[in-house]
């Protein structure tokens, strides 16, 4: 058994004011602040470069991310950190700021291109020390060691894995959610809600992986609705972004499962954003995968409702039905026809279907799409 988290992870309302110290017990001296237009619009760079300067260390900020990024996003994020200088790298946004720093700051360190390092353990040195401050709940980047980037020829998702992607530090703040539109809080929770899930029923879950499943999936439930009536109530906001954290942490050590592989095609093709693409599929695919595991799927079940607990399923279908995910892949705009391109390009992503504990062909897949589909 292994457990791979990284070495600090500080959590609590404002704690975001103690990066200064914090940067300062790392040695990490002048970072570069890598984060996105939206971020900065919403008003959560501005104060912290000015804390850093008020504390004394010096430190710039790159907006230049986008969601979904490439391997250029990646490269330009590494030059900025080369042109100024830097000697560490804060990421302060959602999944695609915090895997666009990772990649960047391994590439400042060990050179070369972002599509030198897709796979698994292909960083052969250490990158830059990165310190996280997750915007959005339920990524998990923050706790990760694995970034996802878009291959630009041809276009598809990737992977870099390893050891020295992994942050030295992961700085949660709860307050930061606050700003956040009600539906990128829907859909970031719900893809955290589903790392859970997925690592609890995942054939690499350990002991270690189950703690933090069970804390995050009823933490998840139970307050994302809080947060959707409230985004005002700070102890929902609290309890939301904890459940996030241990799913995140559940999710790194254990992967997703076959629930991401049906997703990400259709965040590829339709540009479905990926919280929204997974829970799309969640209740057709568990449909099959709970039968692979069927003690696991009903304590699940019984951790989401009191009544049929045995029924996974159909408890996730009236969780996403409660916060509003509702209809099928039809209603937002995936064609009929495209379904079996969707069941071959799933196919490709190996490692976490061969993490869920059914074996699932391209034709078991298909079936899935169209059960998600109608």
């Amino acid at each position: 058994m292994r457990l791979r988290v990284p070495p600090t992870l500080l959590f609590g309302p404002g704690c975001r004011a103690d990066l200064p110290a914090l940067l300062r017990e790392l040695g990490a001296e002048r970072p570069l602040v890598v984060t996105d237009p939206g971020v900065a619009a919403a008003g959560h760079a501005e104060p912290l470069l000015a804390g850093l300067n008020r504390a004394g260390i010096e430190a710039q900020a790159w907006d230049g991310v986008a969601p979904d990024p490439d391997e250029g996003h990646a490269e330009r994020c590494a030059e900025q950190i080369a042109a100024g200088g830097h000697a560490s790298v804060i990421a302060l946004g959602g999944g695609s700021v915090i895997d666009t720093a990772k990649v960047a700051a391994v590439l400042a360190t060990n050179g070369g291109k972002t599509a030198d390092y897709f796979g698994f353990d292909r960083v052969r040195r250490p990158g830059l020390p990165l310190l996280t401050i997750p915007t959005t709940p339920g990524s998990g980047a923050e706790v990760s060691s694995h970034a996802v980037i878009v291959q630009l020829a041809p276009r598809k998702k990737e992977v870099v894995a390893g050891l020295h992607l992994l942050p030295r530090a992961a700085v949660v703040d709860p307050d930061l959610l606050a700003t956040l539109p009600p539906e990128q809080t829907t859909w970031s929770a719900l893809d955290g809600f589903i790392h859970a899930v997925e690592a609890f029923l995942a054939r690499r879950a350990t002991p270690f992986t189950d703690i933090y499943a069970r804390m995050a999936v009823p933490a998840i439930a139970r307050a994302l609705p809080r947060v959707l009536a409230d985004g005002s109530d700070p102890e929902a906001r609290e309890q939301l972004a904890l459940g996030c954290l241990t799913s995140g942490l559940a999710m790194a050590n254990a992967n997703a499962g076959a629930i991401h592989a049906l997703g990400y095609p259709l965040t590829s093709r339709y540009g479905i954003p990926h919280g929204l693409a997974n829970a799309l599929m969640a209740a057709a695919a568990l449909e099959r995968i709970a039968a692979g595991s069927p003690e696991r799927s009903a304590e699940l079940a019984g951790l989401l409702e009191d009544g049929n607990p045995e029924n996974l399923a159909g408890c996730v279908r009236r969780f996403l039905e409660k916060v509003g995910v509702n209809g099928g892949l039809a209603a937002r705009g995936v064609r009929e026809e495209d379904l079996p391109e969707l069941a071959e390009a799933a196919t490709h992503f190996r490692p976490v279907l061969e993490n869920t504990p059914v074996t699932l062909s391209e034709s078991d897949l298909l079936a899935i799409y169209r059960a998600a589909w109608a």
